[in-house]
């Protein structure tokens, strides 16, 4: 049988676009293949959201073009949203790709490719390991922050019906899925974009309903939007993990004006203390993007005393990328490369600081942990995640020899910390 491999790229919104492509094929007869050098059809599944993405894009597709000149490949696509933004310009500086397939069209694509007719959005090949899978619940964003280039690659935000969430959501967990995580570019702006068509709180109770999943997380909360009555499920509702994901920018007002980000300073201070008042365990993560046009020293100082006083428990910092076709791109005041650098490894070096202390007090706890396989240290060979932690983004724990079955979730002992991970033995609490 013919043979198909995939390359992967970017977030996890596109990871579940390429699990649908790789269906589509397997589901048409193609065999499904980690090695590409063996692969007759290669599929690079791409990003484009910063620049460092678009260079990780190029490179993946001229690799995989070298294996249609030197090796088996007799075709080679091009998906996603790199070939969404590019596809003019790429297809005349790459003509190894057959076909350059964009966000909006691919399954049309698919249904004449393979002579199929469009399925379900949720048939999927899922990824290893199956315990913990994304959810897609919406496509697009209409928020048009300055910086974004989102809103033009995918277009204008689009809830997907609740019914078709929770058919995904059952299946899902009949495949044996036990941390289910809603993403999208915003979550908690579900619904609002149609008359009716419910809210994330309401689709959140639907699934805490129709489904059993131990662990349900959210993932892209806009701070604009996480209201009392999604934080007041948040105290509630014990499967839900209590974990808030809210991308915040920046701290400064005129750099958070600048971006057109809401609220301000002040409007997430408060957010923030609803969450720690109604939730006093919520783990709280959120980025910064450092070196804004116009941002001064001033307000990178306020930005640092800013982290300072909030201690997330998770902190990513990236440095502004320009993106053609937004409002920010032209903007003048740009700080300079090496100031940007100086920036952010200053905030890292506070976040260091303090992930490090938090992590420290849970020395001596108890904690469940979801087992996610195998590590690379030999004196703790099992790797996993507690409910504080999402998949790929944060820390793991680091379990001492025992019986650990993949996929389940044990109550680990913490017996020391590093800046970012625990370390522990198998607790015989169950």
């Amino acid at each position: 049988m013919p043979t198909i491999a995939l390359q992967n790229l970017g977030c996890s919104k596109n990871t579940i676009d390429g699990e649908r492509i790789l269906h589509r094929f397997s589901s048409a007869g193609y065999t499904v293949i980690d090695q590409f050098s063996e692969a007759d059809i290669i599929v690079v599944n791409t990003c484009a959201f910063i620049r460092e993405a678009k260079e990780e894009a190029i490179e993946a597709i001229l690799e995989s073009a070298a294996w249609k000149i030197n090796g088996r490949c007799r075709e080679l696509m091009v998906t996603g949203c790199f070939s969404e933004r590019y596809k003019s310009e790429a297809e005349k500086l790459i003509p190894e790709v057959d076909a350059w397939v964009g966000v909006h069209e691919w399954e049309d694509v698919l249904s004449r490719r393979l002579g199929q007719q469009n399925e379900p959005g949720f048939r999927r090949e899922l990824a290893q390991p199956i315990a913990t899978q994304y959810l897609k619940i919406a496509e697009g964003c209409s928020h048009g922050c300055a910086f974004c280039a989102i809103p033009n690659i995918r277009g204008p935000y689009r809830s997907r019906p609740q019914t078709d969430i929770l058919d995904e959501a059952r299946w899902l967990e009949e495949q044996g899925v036990r941390e289910l995580i809603l993403v999208a570019q915003d979550t908690s702006f579900y619904g609002k974009d149609r008359k009716g068509g419910g809210t994330l709180a309401d689709l959140i109770e639907a699934l805490l309903a129709a489904t059993k999943f131990p662990w349900i997380r959210l993932m892209y909360l806009h701070p604009n939007y996480v209201d009392d009555r999604l934080i007041g499920l948040f105290a509630s509702e014990e499967r839900l993990c209590p974990y808030f994901d809210m991308p915040l920018q920046h701290a400064a007002d005129p750099v958070l004006s600048a971006m057109g980000r809401l609220p301000l300073s002040r409007g997430i201070r408060e957010r923030i203390g609803k969450i720690r008042a109604a939730v006093p365990e919520a783990a709280i993560r959120s980025s910064m993007i450092i070196g804004f046009p116009g941002e001064t020293e001033r307000h990178f100082r306020e930005l640092e005393r800013f982290v300072e006083e909030i201690r997330f428990d998770r902190l990513g910092v990236f440095p502004f990328s320009p993106e053609e076709g937004t409002r920010a791109f032209s903007l003048p005041g740009k700080p300079r490369t090496a100031t940007v650098m100086r920036r952010c490894e200053t905030i890292m070096a506070i976040q260091r600081e303090i992930s490090r202390e938090k992590l420290s007090g849970r020395v001596g706890s108890q904690m469940e942990v979801l087992v996610e396989g195998a590590s690379q240290d030999p004196a703790f060979p099992v790797r996993g995640r507690t409910r504080f932690d999402a998949p790929e983004v944060d820390g793991a724990v680091f379990i001492a020899p025992g019986e650990c079955r993949e996929g389940s979730l044990r109550q680990v002992r913490i017996i020391k910390a590093s800046d970012h991970d625990l370390f522990g033995e198998l607790s015989n609490i169950f």
